[in-house]
């Protein structure tokens, strides 16, 4: 790609002079030293440019040559033409020469432009899931599978992962033996998106005949997968790549790193070199890619592939491939499935089937970590737990189709498969990562889960693993719920399937979904048809077919019901069929559903008329039988009450019933055990009854461990040599993991894939069997890893070993010819290689070959590292005469006795403790020590073949090895002492270690078992961590004492119990009990219950002794109990008739200690009392929301006036739950008159033709006997007042008693409460005026004073909508000298009709001079528009104006919400910097009140106008935005000028008049305003303190001196003489005022303050008993 215009304007020059420059390499010399020329040829035919090289090369004109491409395409004059600008040309003296030396050639590899119009598919790579790095290994397969789509013999594909550090950095390698790459065509390859559809290459392309499956290999496709996968992985690529019949390899590196230096030094980014070298040339590999050196040194002796090399990986990758080795490896098993298997897949009971066209195909996969750990190697072909390998064989039949989807559509073929129930299980497949997997219920009956999906789809035999098709209409229940009523409906998800599609369907770059498959398929046009034996069948209906298929499966595979216990066969006489009459097999039991029914069992049946409970007399089924059958169905004969015996079907048996007598707990582990069985009442719980204990019954019992189930593999070397014997220890379990004794004698069976297995003899001892002197046989690579299988009858486990070659057996030599002939002078070369038995090439430590000619000195090769090695002679002189050796024949050979003695080497080592002379640690001998401890102060010696004690260097310390820890001081193995051993702190974490001598020549192993420390805790483990309050917690909390490191130390026992202590807050500690477990050393702990305290986290203390442990617990709501209201209409509630309540009441649920509970299975119900009201709301009964909350929303009610209750309740259970109930008033609507009255004076008397007297005008806002607004309350609050009449007159007057001012005039609204100061009145602006309100009581004694209500009268320029004013009218006479009465007036003073807010000049203000006058003036036509909230009210405005006015409804407006950026930020960057401080115009107004309404308004009549300093800025401002392709709104300026949406400015109508001549917004009040009002309230507050202060000193001063008044006096005498003679009526009547409960009426205090409160008590008495008083 031409990164720059300069670049870009170069290359147009160089294209009009018509210039093309090549390099030429002359190569012909077979040496490294090699010259590079570069040629003009412009012009030029291939004679000129044939001359040039003779010329500038100096070639002579009798010497021949040849003149190649890159890609040894030999040049003629046609081909000379076609040469491209930059091209590399080689000079050789034939067109197969090697190459002496690597050269370089300049390519480019400018993206193509599908790049542009392409680029949006969604790339998956971004998703960083459990199985992201399967997909991108995937698409470089692909491009391998492509590359040997041609291969006549086996197609070989490697994925290597290089993560041994001692061989270079990580890389993951890709080799394949496909047909390799051109130069040319790993240019190409290098071109993102460069498909093979391309223009260059579509005429090349020819599309694959048609094959099964579509297995076509065809699936190398858009150019795209490759480079996204290299570089999803690492930063750096190096592709490596021989074509097929050229001798040359090609290598092409990609950088991350390269392109970012380009970049940042302005070169051309997409253009680099190949690298043109012979096979087997690592001359240019760098120390940190060392590991290439070996698969480059492989490259010789192959006629063509392909290397990717991927390094700089990214460390999270490099972690997933170590960690997750068995699932990605899965996952690509499962993508590749049929093209690794074949068309019929990994069929394990009949093998897989080829088709002759599909060679076999090896992916093998290799992981190499460290150099001490044994590589891990799998060949995909060897998995066999991926999903359809597993919905393979778990299926009993299939169900084959094909699908045609039109002309030029493509073709589908289709597989169903029938996974059927079998016995106790179903058996269709569940992911192996996940076997719970929510996308397959567990329970097939449950139609109600989510759909699932049936079919997996294969896209050119490849899985695409996004995409997965549900059911077709002819496969689905609901469309065969007719013609398949007999058919269980669990049994269709019991399928699953498989679509193999080609590329008429389109499927995504990254492959990961298709585009248009299901939608092809579910389209009307679409055929489906049978395929019977991989033929299209004639029959035609499909959905017939299916279901007959799907019924027969049902009915001969799934096996659900097990009949036992084989009686009779009879015959049948209530059967109506004569047919069905005979046979039937009685049997006496049933196992099904994982229970046994038998004969004798109370059963109870469920759709049945009547319901039957009763007892099995027998279980039926039809056929002839005679013994145990499973079956999908049969019959049962229950005997119900009155001897009633009805045959119904097994299916009618209710399994959700348990007639049981005892359910116990399922004990696994092992120990003694006491079962105490107690009789107890149903509902109370009691153990005894009538005074009578209930009968009890107590069982001990042991519980051992059982039959051998299964074993474990004790610790071995985890690698094995070829013929080299071992032994193999295992431990036999029961099914529960106990150890257990074989209880028969079995035989062992070993099987390894690749090797042949054999063993001695074999053992059982207790526990253990051993099987001995195993050996492996057979070929071996180097460090293959095999999984080991064992079988002992019914026992099977497996054990993944490295297996290693074995001990030397045989050297083989080559050339392998007996006679060889050399000539004299010369050296002779022999490969040599040390095999093993199996013939396999084995290194071993001082592996050393030599090689002796007769006459000359040996020679000698190292193979202790590879087992192969290179041995050359000196060079060959002897003396020839003639043509004849001439040697010494006549010199006797000497031949002397060798007496071996024991040499001094090293051959035995001691380990030993110093600090314990006893410990001596002997070869593969098991210690016991403390978990956690630490072995130290360990010694060695050495001693030699005779014994003798070796005495210890430097240099023999130097070979000492231990394979605990790398820290090895060689001063302490001089000294004999080895480095300290960590014992593992686990208990049961047994570790081999070893020391080694002279890499492991002589050695001593061992294996430290850990054992428990001393009890350092108490452990505490809770069954679960939450409970609620009042129950108690389910299931035992486990106390054990454990050592630091969590190690049981079962020091626990029985007689502990007594010890232990639980304390917590709020615990009740009554029911709790401890239990003792033998089988685990522990102590249960049951009966956790919280009665009191907070709910939250409580911390448990458990003690026993001197430990101590805390655990936490999560209390939770107890059962729900009551209903509380948290949120209501405030008190007192009154409510017009046929009106809602705009509040809503807020139920909460509580348990009985008043904590919110959210048990949602509660539901809340709304009642009234008494039920003449009607009540509407959203809904009368719901449950409660996830809080515990139910929301009613009182819409209406309707019925008589008076008091009602509005009554909440609940019921769980169907139990009720007691709720509050709220108290109401409805009251009549004073909008809805229903009759009019009028008042006047009826006695005055007018004459004829006299003048009407003058009145005084007043109206009746309200009577106070209708009037519910006006509530009179006495001096506790108490409603009072409810029967007087009256009413209230309103006038004005002036604050300042002037009466000659102007008065503002009302008008009266549609209602008797509203005024409203009516428009254009007259007034002073900015004065104060008093509206008085005047009560008028029927009743003579009480007297009201007038209210007043001072308000300020603006012209137009203050909105006071909306607010209320609240009056209180003191009453100023006592009534009956002792009640005070307060009436409350609430009156709402309007200044508009209802609903409307105000001109939209009035709605906001601008503190911005000049931007309030640009503003106004461009909504000047809006200034004046009255603004509604409901169209009603603005059509009632329109209607009483008779349309003069502008009205608007926001009901009607719709806005969007949210706030828009400015046109030039786009994803909160700027796309320029703009000028002049641009602002939307509506962000600088300011809402007094109802900010929401208003921006609503705003937003419909502003829009996105643009406010702006001046006009060069807004014309810049415009332009910058249009540039970017952008919408620019209209923008005013601060100077008064206007630029429209469509660009135009200039003009009068383009310019803001005078500021006098507009109607404007208002400007805020300033700060100082509200700082001083501020002020003024508070010392309005301290003063209104004041005097509340200084009256209440006044009160209490007058109330000290009342009560110290003469008056006062003689009234408390008075009350002591009454109570004397009180006292003496009651002694005569023989009882005192204690006795018979009287209560004191007041204290003396009291009594003297209000004696008109107080008469002489009235007593009943009957038989001289005192039956009550009453107190006044």
């Amino acid at each position: 790609m031409l990164t720059s215009a300069s670049q870009r304007r170069s290359a147009a020059a160089s294209l009009q002079q018509g210039e093309k420059k090549i390099r030429v390499y002359d190569l012909r010399l077979e040496t490294e030293a090699k010259t590079c020329k570069p040629f003009e040829i412009a012009g030029w035919d291939f004679n000129d440019f044939l001359q040039a090289l003779h010329k500038v090369f100096g070639i002579p004109s009798f010497e021949t040559f040849v003149v190649a491409t890159t890609d040894r395409i030999v040049l003629d004059f046609d081909r000379f033409k076609e040469l491209q600008d930059g091209s590399t040309l080689y000079l050789l003296q034939d067109e197969h020469q090697v190459l002496p030396t690597a050269t370089v050639e300049n390519i480019s590899f400018t993206p193509h432009y599908d790049t542009l119009i392409k680029g949006g598919t969604y790339e998956y790579y971004a998703s960083e899931n459990k199985e992201s790095l399967a997909y991108p290994l995937a698409e470089l397969i692909d491009n391998s599978l492509s590359a040997t789509a041609k291969n006549t013999g086996t197609r070989i594909i490697e994925i290597r992962m290089q993560f041994d550090e001692s061989l270079g950095k990580p890389a993951v390698i890709v080799l394949d033996n496909g047909r390799g790459m051109t130069t040319k065509q790993l240019n190409k390859w290098a071109v993102y998106r460069h498909s093979k559809f391309t223009k260059e290459t579509e005429e090349d392309y020819v599309r694959p005949d048609p094959v099964p499956r579509s297995l076509n290999s065809d699936i190398s496709y858009f150019g795209v997968g490759g480079k996204q996968a290299v570089f999803h992985f690492g930063n750096v690529v190096r592709m490596i790549s021989k074509p097929v019949g050229l001798p040359d390899v090609h290598e092409l590196v990609l950088s991350e790193e390269e392109f970012e230096r380009k970049e940042k030094n302005k070169e051309d980014i997409y253009s680099t070199t190949i690298l043109n070298r012979k096979p087997g040339d690592f001359s240019h590999v760098s120390e940190d890619e060392r590991f290439l050196r070996t698969i480059i040194d492989e490259e010789r002796g192959k006629e063509s592939f392909t290397a990717v090399v991927i390094t700089g990986l990214k460390e999270k990758h490099i972690s997933f491939l170590k960690q997750n080795f068995d699932a990605w490896t899965r996952h690509l098993a499962h993508i590749y499935h049929y093209y690794i298997h074949g068309v019929n897949g990994n069929d394990l009971k009949q093998g897989s089937k080829k088709t002759a066209q599909q060679p076999t195909i090896d992916i093998q996969i290799t992981l190499r970590e460290k150099p001490n750990k044994c590589p891990r190697v799998l060949n995909l072909r060897e998995v066999d737990d991926d999903m359809q390998t597993l919905y393979i064989n778990s299926a009993a039949d299939t169900f084959e189709f094909k699908a045609s989807s039109g002309p030029g559509g493509g073709t589908v073929e289709g597989v169903l498969r029938y996974h059927p129930f079998l016995y106790d299980r179903e058996t269709y497949p569940k992911y192996p990562e996940d076997p719970e997997d929510p996308k397959d219920p567990k329970d097939p009956k449950d139609t109600c889960s989510e759909e699932r999906k049936i079919f997996e789809c294969f896209w050119n035999g490849r899985l695409i693993p996004g995409t997965k098709v549900a059911e077709f209409d002819w496969c689905s229940r609901k469309h065969n719920s007719r013609t398949a009523a007999d058919i269980p409906p669990e049994c269709y998800r019991r399928l699953s399937g498989v679509l193999f599609t080609d590329d008429n369907f389109q499927v995504t770059t990254n492959k990961m979904t298709f585009m248009d498959l299901e939608l092809k398929l579910k389209n009307n046009q679409t055929i489906f048809s049978l395929v019977l034996n991989g033929q299209k069948s004639s029959r035609g209906n499909i959905q017939k077919e299916f279901t007959q298929w799907l019924r027969n499966c049902n009915e001969k595979f799934d096996k659900q019901i097990k009949f036992v216990g084989f009686n009779e066969i009879k015959t049948r006489t209530d059967v109506s069929s004569k047919k069905m009459q005979h046979p039937w097999a009685v049997f006496s039991a049933i196992e099904w559903g994982g229970r046994t029914y038998k004969t004798g069992q109370l059963v109870k049946t469920h759709n049945t008329n009547p319901i039957l409970y009763g007892k099995v007399v027998q279980f039926l089924l039809h056929g002839n039988f005679d013994g145990d059958v499973y079956a999908t169905g049969g019959q049962v004969e229950p005997k119900a009450l009155w001897d009633m015996n009805k045959i119904v079907p097994i299916s009618k048996i209710d399994k959700t019933i348990i007639f049981e007598p005892l359910l116990t707990e399922n004990l696994t582990e092992l120990g003694k055990y006491t079962l105490n069985l107690n009789t107890v009442v149903h509902e109370t719980n009691a153990v005894s009854f009538g005074g009578r204990a209930l009968p009890t019954f107590t069982l001990k019992f042991t519980i051992k461990e059982g039959d051998a189930a299964s074993f474990d593999i004790s610790a071995m070397s985890p690698t094995l040599r070829v013929g080299v014997p071992f032994d193999i220890p295992l431990q036999i379990k029961d099914g529960y993991g106990h150890s257990t004794t074989l209880t028969s004698k079995l035989t062992p069976e070993l099987k390894c894939c690749g090797l042949d297995l054999s063993y001695g003899t074999f053992s059982s001892s207790g526990t253990t069997f051993t099987i001995k002197n195993v050996k492996a046989r057979g070929k071996v690579l180097n460090y293959q890893q095999g999984k080991l299988d064992f079988c002992l009858i019914f026992l099977k486990d497996s054990l993944i070993l490295c297996c290693f070659s074995g001990i030397p057996n045989s050297l083989h030599v080559k050339p392998e010819e007996t006679s060889i002939d050399v000539e004299n002078g010369d050296q002779v070369t022999f490969h040599v290689e040390v095999h093993d038995e199996a013939g396999n090439i084995t290194a071993n430590p001082k592996q050393i070959v030599r090689c002796e000619v007769k006459g000359f000195p040996p020679v000698v090769t190292d193979c202790s590292s590879t087992g192969a090695g290179q041995l050359v002679t000196k060079p060959i002189n002897l003396k020839i005469m003639k043509g004849e050796q001439q040697d010494y024949k006549n010199i006797p050979l000497v031949m002397k006795e060798l007496r071996v003695l024991p040499s001094t080497r090293v051959s035995v080592m001691e380990l030993y403790s110093q600090d314990n002379e006893n410990l001596v640690l002997r070869n593969s001998e098991k210690i016991e020590w403390i978990a956690g401890g630490l072995l130290d102060n360990l010694f060695y010696k050495l001693y030699d073949e005779a014994g003798r004690e070796v005495l210890l260097t430097a240099e023999i310390a130097s070979m000492i090895k231990v394979n605990w820890t790398g820290d090895v001081f060689l001063e302490d193995l001089v000294k004999g002492k080895l480095p300290d051993l960590q014992v593992p702190k686990r208990v049961g974490e047994q570790r081999f270690y070893q020391v080694s001598y002279q890499d492991q020549s002589v050695s001593v192993s061992f294996t430290i078992v850990p054992r428990p420390d001393e009890p350092e805790r108490l452990k505490v483990a809770l069954p679960q961590t939450t409970v609620k309050l009042g129950e108690i917690l389910s299931g035992n909390i486990s106390l054990e004492l454990v050592d630091q490191y969590d190690n049981l130390t079962k020091t626990l026992t029985p007689t502990c119990l007594n010890h232990i202590k639980v304390e917590a807050e709020g615990l009740d500690k009554s029911a709790i009990t401890f239990k003792w477990q033998d089988s685990s050393c522990a102590a249960m702990v049951t009966g956790i219950r919280f009665q009191s305290g907070s709910l939250g986290p409580r911390e448990l203390s458990f003690s026993y002794s001197d430990f101590v442990e805390h655990v936490s617990i999560k209390v939770t709501a107890g059962l729900p109990a009551q209903l509380k209201l948290i949120s209501e209409p405030e008190q007192p509630l009154q409510v017009l008739n046929d009106h809602g309540i705009s509040k809503p009441f807020v139920v909460q649920l509580c348990d009985e200690w008043g904590n919110p509970s959210p048990d949602q299975r509660v539901v809340v119900d709304i009642k009234t009392s008494p039920p003449g009201l009607t009540v509407k709301t959203n809904v009368t009964s719901q449950p409660v929301n996830a809080e515990g909350k139910a929301f009613f929303i009182v819409n209406g009610l309707s019925g008589p006036k008076g008091y009602y209750q509005l009554q909440f309740k609940g019921s769980f259970n169907k139990k009720p739950i007691p709720g509050p109930s709220v108290s109401l008033t409805v009251l009549p609507d004073p909008k809805k008159p229903v009759s009019l009255s009028v008042e006047y004076d009826t006695s005055v008397k007018f004459f004829a033709g006299s003048k009407f007297p003058g009145l005084h005008l007043f109206f009746s806002l309200l009577p106070l006997k209708n009037v519910s607004l006006i509530h009179l309350f006495d001096l506790y609050g108490n409603p009072a007042g409810q029967d007087l009449g009256g009413k209230v007159i309103i006038t004005i007057k002036s604050s300042d008693g002037e009466r000659n001012k102007s008065f503002p005039l009302f008008e009266r609204g549609a209602s008797s409460l509203r005024l409203a100061i009516r428009e254009n009145s007259p007034g002073d602006n900015s004065s104060t005026y008093i509206l008085v309100f005047k009560p008028e009581v029927s009743v003579h004694l009480i007297t009201l004073t007038a209210f007043e209500l001072p308000f300020l009268f603006y012209n137009g320029m203050e909105k006071l909508s909306g607010k209320c004013y609240y009056v209180q009218l003191k009453i100023s006479e006592k009534l009956k000298h002792y009640f005070n009465f307060f009436v409350f007036i609430h009156f709402v003073l309007f200044l508009f009709l209802q609903n409307s807010l105000i001109h939209v000049g009035h709605l906001a203000l601008v503190q911005d001079d000049a931007a309030a006058w640009v503003i106004s003036w461009h909504i000047r036509g809006d200034m004046d528009c009255v603004i509604t909230k409901t169209t009603e009210a603005a059509q009632q405005i329109y209607r009483d104006t008779q349309g003069r006015q502008q009205v608007m409804a926001l009901d009607s407006v719709l806005v969007p919400p949210g706030k828009r950026p400015l046109p030039h930020i786009r994803n909160g960057y700027p796309l320029f910097e703009p000028h002049g401080n641009p602002v939307y115009a509506r962000e600088l107004l300011i809402y007094p009140c109802d900010p929401e309404s208003c921006d609503i308004v705003f937003k419909n009549i502003l829009g996105d106008t643009i406010l702006i300093d001046d006009l060069d800025s807004a014309n810049n401002y415009r332009r910058a935005v249009v540039q970017n392709r952008i919408q620019c709104p209209t923008i005013l300026t601060r100077q008064g000028d206007r630029v429209s949406s469509r660009g135009k400015f200039g003009g009068a109508q383009n310019r803001a008049p005078p500021m006098t001549t507009l109607h404007m917004f208002g400007a805020p009040l300033p700060q100082q305003y509200h700082s001083l009002k501020e002020q003024i309230d508070l010392l309005s507050q301290y003063c209104s303190a004041v005097s509340k202060r200084e009256e209440t000193e006044r009160a209490r001063d007058d109330h000290v001196k009342k009560i110290t008044s003469p008056d006062v006096r003689q009234m408390e005498k008075d009350l002591d003489d009454k109570k004397r003679q009180l006292t003496e009526i009651e002694k005569e009547l023989g009882m005192t005022l204690e006795g018979a409960g009287l209560d004191v009426c007041a204290t003396e205090t009291e009594q003297s303050a209000v004696p008109s409160l107080i008469s002489k008590p009235k007593i009943i008495t009957n038989d001289y008993n005192l039956k009550g008083y009453c107190r006044i």
